[in-house]
């Protein structure tokens, strides 16, 4: 008879997603430990790059705790799935709102383009137009992958949530470059610490507004916040370099900022209030979201009460 031929190998297992989780928390914890100083205050009053990076990976971790409170939520219906998108909707907003302002608020730099006076509004606005165009074009690159897969979730799904994690993070390359530039000059090593931990009270609710879009749509749990954390990630990174070069990315702080927004508010008046209306009635998607921004103004409000 003739040779029977061996059997194939065996196709190699992939790793398990808990294990992933589980190795991207202790690679987490790892970093916290590390990279934690001697002290949290800086020997005569000098921040080093160690102390910029630990406080900006501090105020990421934060972004975690926003979203606790959905972990101990059961089944997700119809209802729950658009009031989530119009709470996120008014925390994104409020917090879009915020990020214009700042823009808006930053002291003149003097700055000139091509022999004309470059404002922090002009950079602004520009800053916002190149935000929406960013997530129109992101959306359409989506659109055209229909075989893009993210765990379980395809088609319009994978779109709201890589729109939002794409969104968020990039939102958090500005917050990094505000805790960079906060380390520098005379009083660097306190305001800081302070812009710091007000960023790490910021990042909260904006953990929990990404988490009411990726857990309703079948992000695990745990998933969830370490993906609410991950957009949060630049801030430590972006910090690091703006700290040591400074001067360099001044300009660009209000361009940032607007970028920030204008995505930002893109994302939520097409995509997350356009699905609330769907799965409510425009009277409670109104309510709903108006009172998540009165909350997450309200927040602002008591956490800047000294800036």
């Amino acid at each position: 008879p003739p040779p029977v031929p061996p059997p194939p190998p065996a196709p190699r297992a992939a790793m398990p997603t808990g294990s992933v989780e589980v190795m991207t928390v202790l690679v987490m914890a790892a970093i916290t430990h590390f990279a934690r100083p001697s002290t949290l205050t800086p020997v005569g009053g000098i921040p080093t790059v160690q102390h910029v990076f630990y406080y900006g990976w501090v105020a990421a971790l934060s972004t975690g705790l926003g979203a606790l409170p959905l972990i101990f939520l059961g089944k997700v219906t119809d209802v729950w799935l658009g009031l989530s998108n119009a709470v996120a909707a008014g925390m994104m907003l409020s917090a879009s709102l915020h990020l214009i302002q700042e823009g808006l608020d930053l002291d003149a730099d003097g700055s000139v383009m091509l022999g004309m006076d470059v404002s922090h509004q002009i950079r602004v606005a520009a800053g916002f137009i190149m935000g929406m165009g960013f997530v129109i074009a992101t959306k359409k690159w989506v659109e055209s992958h229909e075989e893009l897969k993210f765990g379980d979730l395809t088609g319009k799904d994978l779109r709201k949530v890589f729109l939002m994690v794409a969104v968020m993070t990039l939102h958090s390359l500005s917050e990094g470059l505000g805790i960079g530039v906060s380390f520098t000059g005379k009083d660097g090593a306190h305001l800081g610490a302070f812009i710091s931990a007000s960023l790490a009270m910021h990042n909260i609710p904006e953990g929990l507004a990404v988490a009411l879009v990726l857990m309703p749509r079948g992000v695990s749990k745990f998933s969830t916040v370490l993906w609410s954390i991950f957009t949060s990630m630049p801030q430590p990174l972006i910090a690091v370099p703006v700290f040591m070069f400074a001067s360099h990315f001044i300009f660009w702080q209000s361009v940032g900022l607007g970028f920030a927004a204008g995505s930002m508010i893109w994302v939520t008046c097409f995509e997350l209030l356009a699905d609330a209306i769907k799965d409510l009635s425009i009277k409670w998607t109104a309510v709903t979201t108006v009172a998540s921004f009165a909350a997450g103004h309200i927040l602002r409000q008591l956490i800047e009460p000294a800036e």
